[in-house]
């Protein structure tokens, strides 16, 4: 049987998803100069990674985990640090190629689209380096875990993205790197789901998988069913 879904709208994750993700490692090293520089940022890595389960409602206050961690050490903190060390961070996320020309289509399309993702961080700081990739103008809704002080995979997240679009779970596809924020979050919601992945293949919940070095066409085919076109981001 031939069938085709309409999505009314289209939800991305950011890191991983839109951008390849730099390192917060590397990007403390650029800015403190400091033997333990590295290792504290390591630490802040590990602390922002362990937030990802299934049962994190709330987003924790960035300079609390900052703080713990150049603690632990014997660095100094202070926001300023903190901010300067954001900053350098996304600088280091690199833009994925075509996303912009995959917006634009999408836009083209019809499709509304909204950003949801997990930041942990002052929110101006990421909504500056969303603006600066000149990518900010085609969301219909933006949304960061750290300005409404819930993450996914809570249903808080989803509802706030949801609210802005106005469109319902089932008409809504969300696309994202993560099987616990993204995925089991977006299910959970009711809404369909597509995983961004290094490979094709992997063992996933997501409706569709696509690969992060063919997101253009790969999401273009999932929303294009209608068109005759090779599905090669393999429907599950």
């Amino acid at each position: 049987a031939l069938w085709t879904i309409m999505y009314k709208a289209i939800v991305f994750d950011f890191g991983n998803t839109i951008a390849k993700s730099g390192s917060l490692a590397n990007a403390l090293k650029a800015v403190v100069v400091d033997e333990k520089a590295f290792v504290v940022g390591k630490q802040i890595e590990k602390e922002i990674s362990d937030l990802y389960k299934p049962d994190q409602i709330k987003q924790p206050e960035w300079t609390d985990i900052w703080a713990r961690c150049f603690q632990k050490s014997g660095l100094t903190f202070s926001e300023g640090i903190g901010r300067r060390h954001l900053e350098e961070f996304c600088r280091s996320n690199e833009t994925l190629p075509n996303v912009e020309e995959m917006l634009i289509e999408l836009k083209r399309i019809g499709f509304k689209l909204g950003l949801l993702s997990n930041a942990t961080g002052p929110k101006e700081i990421f909504q500056n380096d969303l603006e600066t990739r000149g990518l900010a103008k085609y969301f219909d809704s933006v949304v960061w875990s750290c300005a409404i002080g819930y993450r996914k995979p809570s249903r808080k997240a989803f509802e706030a993205v949801l609210g802005q679009l106005s469109v319902r779970p089932e008409e809504t596809l969300m696309i994202g790197d993560s099987e616990i924020a993204d995925i089991e979050g977006a299910t959970e919601m009711g809404m369909d789901a597509a995983l961004v992945t290094p490979k094709i293949d992997v063992k996933t919940n997501a409706k569709y998988q696509v690969a992060m070095d063919r997101l253009f066409e790969d999401v273009l085919a999932i929303t294009n069913t209608g068109s005759g076109r090779e599905n090669r981001a393999t429907q599950l």
